[in-house]
């Protein structure tokens, strides 16, 4: 099945819990049936797919590995919206693990969908001889806080099946009895025999990523586009945030899915499974600071890695405000965009000055 039109569902599950529990073993063993005994911590989100069918319905699990490490907690609350279904990992043989499930079950209700299928899972059940988590206990747990239960084993391929099939099962219950509204951002009906034109032209989700050093305002272009907001005291983004935007196109609504790549060097080996389906590409640089430019050729070696071959890419220098500080000349970064086959554009997001022009270009 190569097409999103072959799907009756894609339904977007989380993997939540602490660092070390095992999530992406877990996700790894259910969508590639491999385990790698030397898992480094994810830092930041990834997630991987895989199609079953369901009641002779299609079904695509888009399910998403969130990092587990304290520090980064607050990156993944974006991937928390959308999401249907959940599996709140543990380790059964470190009870720390345990503790701390009431305060993940706490941030999942914070951010997510009400109605979300959760998953209460005992991971490393092949450790059974160094047990510090009672079943009875986590069992009991789960049922007072209404969840599904089960004990299993990344390594030995123990129930894992068993707890995502269980997870989109009742998904697809919620969503056939409209609890989980159909058509929502986690349970998408991609296949609706019964969709206009109108509706079927809104489907219809072009990805571009946004990349470049750590600090040239990736976030504020994507904050001044979408919500047309500029924040004075921004963050450097730990790993990947998105926003979305509709815009008409020749009579046609697009809906672009915006995504800020992290420029921090030590985080950017988390990005590149984002680069991978994205079908356009701002490669941003500070005006004011010339090593932001000397860098864009590295990361446009990157996104070439692992991008497709056929992604449109725009140069762009942001913070055309601090004009009086000026490090990059226009000229040498349009000649090196020509170089490249790159469109480019000056842009300020401060002032608003050519980010709709930017994103609007690289859309159509």
């Amino acid at each position: 099945m190569g097409s999103d039109e072959a799907y009756n569902f894609v339904f977007k599950v989380v993997l939540i819990g602490e660092s070390g529990v095992g999530k992406s073993n877990l996700l790894s063993r259910f969508t590639k049936n491999e385990f790698n005994h030397d898992s480094r911590t994810t830092i930041g989100v990834e997630f991987s797919t895989r199609t079953m069918d369901l009641n002779g319905l299609t079904i695509k699990a888009q399910i998403w590995d969130t990092a587990g490490l304290e520090r980064y907690r607050a990156i993944t609350s974006a991937y928390y919206r959308g999401a249907v279904g959940a599996l709140l990992v543990y380790d059964i043989s470190k009870q720390l693990t345990y503790q701390s499930v009431e305060r993940w079950l706490k941030e999942l209700y914070d951010h997510a969908d009400p109605q979300i299928v959760v998953m209460l899972v005992g991971n490393k059940s092949d450790l059974e001889s160094v047990r510090a988590v009672s079943t009875e206990d986590a069992k009991n747990f789960a049922e007072k806080n209404g969840l599904l239960f089960m004990e299993t084993s990344a390594l030995e391929s123990t129930n894992v099946e068993a707890a995502f099939n269980n997870v989109l099962t009742e998904i697809h219950k919620k969503v056939s009895s409209k609890e989980v509204k159909r058509g929502s951002a986690g349970a998408v009906a991609l296949s609706n025999p019964n969709a206009t034109p109108a509706e079927a032209q809104e489907e219809k989700k072009p990805c571009l990523v946004l990349i470049g050093d750590s600090g040239v305002g990736k976030s504020n272009l994507l904050s001044r586009f979408t919500r047309n907001e500029f924040n004075l005291e921004s963050k450097s983004t730990i790993g990947v945030e998105f926003a979305t935007r509709s815009i008409h196109v020749e009579g046609k609504t697009i809906k672009a899915q915006i995504w800020d790549t992290a420029g921090q060097e030590r985080y950017r080996a988390i990005t590149s499974a984002y680069y991978r389906g994205a079908v356009g590409a701002l490669l941003v640089y500070d005006i004011a600071k010339h090593l932001t430019y000397e860098n864009a050729e590295r990361w446009l070696k990157e996104l070439q890695d692992h991008a497709d071959s056929n992604i449109v890419i725009m140069l762009v220098g942001n913070k055309s405000d601090l004009r009086h500080l000026r490090a990059v000349p226009t000229d040498e970064a349009k000649a090196f965009a020509e170089k490249h086959g790159l469109s480019f554009l000056e842009t300020s997001a401060l002032d608003s000055s050519n980010v709709e022009l930017a994103f609007q270009t690289i859309l159509t």
